[in-house]
């Protein structure tokens, strides 16, 4: 019988079968890939989408990643925080009531602890450097408004280590994962993880001839702004000037530098 002698009813019908015979072979074949799969099980559940337009498209492409690290990934994120850890510090402001915080810094050289511009108002030029239990004087040297960062120069000592601080020279690649440390009390530095989103360059006065990106970055929120932004290999990418943003490491190497 030529499908074209089917009536209404017969062809409904025939449509239905050939649905039915259709999900029955889609659902053999999803799940013998899946029994073939080496991640197979929990670990394939998809726990993040990010989407990415790509500009001037119509189209917005979506790619899936895991939300949370691998195992392997992990324990790259727990070296690399051990190395940059001693660095961290927190910052603090004598005032009439008491003991105001500051928020959250970092050792970039053996006398300078660089932050974000928005932890010292303007009427701050003496800071409290604390780290465990040792607090250290300090004076704020520089206020880049350009670039929103703060330094402030303090005594050289031993209970703040920098020896082992490495700045990459390169801007990230989009997609990569960022780590951005705060300081916490209880001596390990608390740490907000989210990838790379983006490079805005930058006209910086402040650093002539150094690529000055700004990166975007979900990493960094609000408690670990001023804080380091590291890769998963323990080095310095940037430091956090705002939620979302870090000033590239290369951008805040040059502004330190010029702090004889």
């Amino acid at each position: 019988m030529d499908i074209k002698d089917l009536n209404r009813s017969q062809f409904l019908l025939l449509l239905l079968l050939i649905m039915f015979v259709s999900s029955i072979t889609t659902a053999i074949v999803t799940v013998t890939l899946m029994d073939q799969s080496p991640n197979a099980g929990v670990s394939n559940t998809i726990n993040r989408v990010i989407e990415r337009v790509i500009p001037g498209a119509t189209t917005t492409i979506v790619r899936i990643v895991r939300e949370t690290p691998s195992a392997s990934e992990g324990e790259q994120i727990v070296k690399a925080m051990e190395i940059v850890a001693p660095s961290v510090v927190r910052l603090d402001r004598k005032t009439d009531k008491g003991t105001e915080s500051l928020g959250t810094g970092f050792v970039v050289r053996g006398d300078i602890v660089a932050t974000a511009l928005k932890n010292l108002p303007d009427d701050v030029a003496g800071v409290t450097i604390t780290k465990g239990g040792i607090a250290v004087s300090g004076d704020v040297v520089k206020r880049d408004v350009a670039d929103n960062i703060a330094l402030i120069r303090f005594a050289a000592t031993s209970s703040l280590p920098t020896d082992r601080l490495l700045f990459t020279k390169n801007l990230p690649a989009s997609g990569a994962t960022s780590v951005a440390l705060a300081y916490s009390d209880n001596g390990s530095p608390e740490i907000m993880m989210g990838i790379i989103m983006g490079i805005i360059q930058t006209n910086s006065t402040s650093t002539p001839g150094i690529n000055a990106g700004v990166i975007r970055t979900g990493s960094v929120i609000g408690d670990n702004i001023g804080g380091p932004v590291i890769n998963t290999a323990g080095e310095i990418v940037g430091i956090g000037i705002s939620r979302g943003y870090a000033l590239s490491a290369s951008a805040l190497q040059a502004i330190v530098d010029q702090i004889k």
